[in-house]
């Protein structure tokens, strides 16, 4: 699933906001077709530990889009003060 998110970043002041694009077929079959902002955040911390990136999440927001087919999940990124982390593995759930 990992591999077959949209992604898109905006700089603002002081943080980014990051928009992912999910294809709807795979993050219903991962999260037993329950859209929550726990699952979005759940995507969001697995997608930047793949990519490894330190952001910290915020504000995380979740929308069903029917008519693209696709899970929309926006967050802002925050990047100052943090320390950087060691990269850690990905649940087999999102490896397929």
């Amino acid at each position: 699933m990992l591999n077959s998110i949209s992604e898109r970043r905006i700089k603002l002041k002081d943080r980014y906001k990051l928009y992912l694009e999910v294809p709807e077929k795979d993050y219903l079959m991962i999260y037993n077709n329950e859209i929550s902002v726990e699952n979005a955040r759940d995507v969001l911390t697995q997608f930047l530990k793949y990519h490894q990136d330190d952001g910290r999440i915020e504000n995380t927001q979740v929308n069903h889009d029917r008519n693209n087919h696709s899970i929309n999940i926006e967050a802002d990124l925050v990047y100052l003060g943090n320390d950087h982390t060691n990269p850690k593995n990905i649940p087999p759930y999102l490896n397929h």
